[in-house]
């Protein structure tokens, strides 16, 4: 008993509609489920101010979200209103709404509500800040400071109108790891839509191939 004609094309049609459909939807349940709202953004960092994790070339990736988000230690982008152009900064969220944070000179950290403040992310032997200073954060607002405290200007933002702190508001979003998920999903999309359109070929050039085993024979001529 032969083989139906194109019985192997029509397995190959089947199995490969059903992984590239399998490899379509699980991409788009990983991107729908993993991917925030606002979706990722990358720089790369313009200055010095937070070395030495994130020296001036460094590339950092940030989810973008609103300050309701974020978190004591955060690595956050900033829109800042006075910066020239428009140019966004960045810097670590020290203290939130309600929080006291203050430095003595002399003091060997800053003080976070009456404990001292460990951060391992300064330079070995740098100061935790280059002006004394005693801020408790109003609603509404964060207190965000450059890990290079030298090279900052946190001293000018302490000084001024806010006294250091910044609108939650104006908070583009924080720093993530780079996001190389998001890249494989997006080659899992690629595959699976390559996946489903071979399936729908062979598929089809296998229906073209029965129909044309099926036609009639022509009558055959003769007198």
């Amino acid at each position: 008993m032969g083989n139906r004609p194109g019985r192997r094309r029509g397995t190959w049609a089947i199995v490969l509609l059903a992984v590239g459909v399998k490899t379509l939807l699980a991409a788009l349940i990983a991107i729908g489920v993993f991917l925030p709202p606002g979706g990722y953004d990358g720089r790369r960092m313009g200055g010095e101010f937070m070395a030495p994790r994130s020296p001036r070339g460094a590339e950092i990736w940030y989810e973008r979200s609103g300050g309701e988000r974020i978190h004591r230690g955060d690595v956050v982008v900033v829109s800042d209103p006075e910066g020239a152009d428009g140019v966004d900064i960045g810097g670590r969220v020290l203290a939130v709404a309600g929080d006291r944070l203050s430095y003595g000179t002399g003091d060997p950290t800053l003080t976070l509500n009456g404990k001292p403040l460990t951060e391992p992310y300064l330079a070995s032997g740098s100061l935790p800040s280059t002006v004394p200073f005693d801020v408790r954060v109003p609603e509404g607002r964060v207190l965000v400071m450059g890990d290079n405290r030298g090279l900052s200007h946190d001293a000018d933002y302490l000084a001024g109108t806010g006294h250091g702190t910044l609108p939650a508001a104006d908070i583009r979003g924080k720093a993530v790891p780079k996001p190389t998920w998001l890249l494989v999903a997006a080659g899992a999309l690629a595959l699976g839509a390559l996946l489903t359109l071979a399936g729908a070929v062979v598929g089809i050039s296998r229906l073209i191939a029965r129909r044309r085993t099926r036609a009639p024979a022509p009558p055959w001529g003769g007198g």
